[in-house]
């Protein structure tokens, strides 16, 4: 369903109405057109480019990959933007830039066409403005970032949108409580100023768009629910399908009962094919443990940090904690929300829009247990390294010991 709109504007050179026949779904009714496909749209130079070498719809269609490939590759090398910032010593920035980098379901989420790896790449841009912006008292250059972070993640995902409900919290509780600025300051408004026009510059147009072809309906939800209740078979219907919520069933039982949490856990980590691959259980177990230890270091370093002396520099940190462990839950929440009023989809995807806020958090906790146990800064070398060659090897077995011999 992903493919049919950069192909329909491949073949026709327009952008598709949502409810175009071409790329509707018979079963659903509906199609991603009423949501943003910019993704998509930038995938379509690729196919171009590769139609001029080639006629092979295989060859195209796989051009059309191309653009979450670069998106995946943006995100590694901002990772390491990141890191720099956050963490003293290589080896640490090392480890967080492996964690993100080579989880089997963010790679695999660069391999084929969707809005996910748009989503990643463009919380990852806002990531990077909010650490240097509070570092450095939110310069030109942060400023820059957070309005183009914040401009693509509005043409990504929803349930990344909580990043830019986050991103103007921290900006202005930084700069008006922790850097004492004022309205008045030239400086300041300029701040605003370029955050909003970037911003406007990069995501007005769909909205626009929107609100033009779908009478008004900026998002498109209910546009979208129109056109599903018109097509749709009878069991989708919004009128008619058997929701969670509709069955009576209560959310806790739904998060539990249900495994929806088990499932999207698992599946965050890695699951493959139409969700019907799945990793060797050593795999998720050896991330459990990762996960674990991560968790423990994290409240062990919360604590001490609560115990640390009343400075500039923690109130920017805490500000900094408390947004990044909202851009971990709010994605979760939705995606919850979500399957248990409309489509039960317990899909670890739908919530990675929080990985770099959760690897982060990782990092700490470990680097905290790390630093307790080993004595020497060669035997905490040698202990994050451990780490990062597992999870590369898990990685590279993901592709070679379970994705190829899937479809080969």
């Amino acid at each position: 369903m992903r493919y049919q709109i950069p192909q329909f504007i491949f073949e026709n050179g327009y952008l598709p109405h949502g409810a175009e026949e071409a790329i509707r779904n018979p079963q659903w009714g509906i199609s991603y057109g009423f949501a943003p496909y910019v993704s998509q749209i930038i995938g379509v130079l690729f196919m171009k480019i590769a139609g001029i070498f080639t006629g092979d719809a295989y060859a195209i269609f796989m051009a059309a990959r191309l653009v979450n490939v670069i998106f995946a590759t943006l995100t590694v090398w901002i990772s390491f933007k990141i890191a720099e910032q956050l963490f003293a010593q290589r080896v640490y920035r090392l480890l967080f830039v492996v964690l993100v980098a080579f989880l089997p379901q963010f790679i695999f989420l660069s391999s084929y066409i969707n809005n996910d790896m748009m989503a990643i790449f463009s919380t990852s841009l806002i990531v990077f403005a909010w650490v240097t912006g509070l570092k450095d008292g939110w310069p030109v250059k942060s400023c820059v970032v957070l309005g183009i972070g914040m401009g693509l993640c509005a043409l990504s995902y929803y349930n990344a949108y909580g990043f830019l409900l986050l991103s103007v919290v921290l900006f202005f509780v930084s700069n008006l409580l922790l850097e004492k600025r004022s309205f008045r300051e030239k400086e300041f408004r300029r701040s605003i100023y370029i955050v909003i026009i970037l911003f406007a510059a990069i995501a007005a147009w769909w909205f626009i768009r929107n609100y033009m072809i779908y009478n008004g309906d900026i998002l498109g939800f209910k546009t979208t629910e129109h056109y599903q209740e018109l097509y749709a078979i009878d069991s989708l219907k919004p009128s008619m399908a058997e929701t969670i919520q509709r069955a009576g069933i209560p959310l806790g039982q739904m998060l539990t009962g249900k495994g929806w949490l088990l499932f999207s856990y698992l599946s965050m980590v890695g699951c493959f094919g139409a969700l019907d691959i799945w990793l060797p259980i050593w795999i998720y177990a050896v991330y459990s443990a990762i996960f674990a230890v991560g968790m423990i270091g994290c409240v062990m370093a919360f604590v001490a940090f609560v115990r640390s002396e009343n400075t500039k520099e923690k109130r920017q940190k805490l500000l900094l904690g408390i947004c990044m462990a909202l851009a971990i839950v709010i994605p979760v929440v939705l995606s919850a929300y979500y399957s248990y009023t409309s489509d039960y989809q317990p899909q670890g995807r739908y919530v990675l829009s929080c990985l770099l806020p959760l690897m982060f958090f990782m990092t700490t906790g470990i680097k905290t247990i790390v630093e307790k146990i080993c004595k020497s800064k060669k035997s905490e070398a040698i202990a994050v390294a451990v780490v990062c060659l597992a999870v590369a090897g898990i990685a590279i077995y993901c592709y070679a010991g379970v994705l190829w011999p899937a479809y080969h």
